[in-house]
């Protein structure tokens, strides 16, 4: 997996140009949150502030991209009258109707990726960083990848 560096910004004939550099993930440090089971088998992640984003990335901002995090997959995991009238729609129709509506889960996980697209670009990246979605971890971590800016420092 590939992510675009923190823009560096250049002036040529008056005008600012933004130069993004590809940094191949793999190379990148990682950082692993991990699930809070004391809530359940609800998907929950811890929101203890990781040392690595001292200086970087402030504690608030941090728990709100967590909280918000929780409160989608809260949202997605939720029994409602809705998701019980969309299980029966899916299993009379032999789940053909889930090829022309998505699912409320399959529509909160959508919502999930354009937060996390939108923390990235606004604040992650910037600082670089880069997190990843919890469901390409198995809902077991919310992975945060350093840049190479930093993995230099460390």
């Amino acid at each position: 997996m590939v992510m675009a560096s923190p823009p560096q910004a250049a002036s040529k004939n008056g005008v600012t140009v933004h130069e993004m550099k590809a940094i191949r993930l793999e190379s990148c440090r990682k950082v692993f949150i991990p699930r809070d089971y004391a809530h359940g088998l609800n998907v929950h992640f811890e929101t203890q502030f990781p040392l690595v984003f001292r200086g970087k990335i402030s504690e608030r901002t941090w728990e709100t991209t967590i909280d918000t995090i929780n409160s989608i997959f809260a949202e997605a995991e939720k029994v409602c009258f809705a998701t019980i009238l969309e299980t029966i729609l899916g299993c009379i129709t032999c789940y053909c109707s889930r090829l022309v509506a998505d699912t409320i889960y399959q529509k909160k996980m959508l919502k999930l990726s354009e937060f996390l697209d939108r923390e990235n670009q606004e604040t992650y990246n910037p600082a670089g960083f880069h997190i990843l979605s919890p469901m390409e971890r198995g809902l077991r971590t919310v992975s945060d990848w350093c840049s190479a800016v930093y993995i230099l420092e460390s």
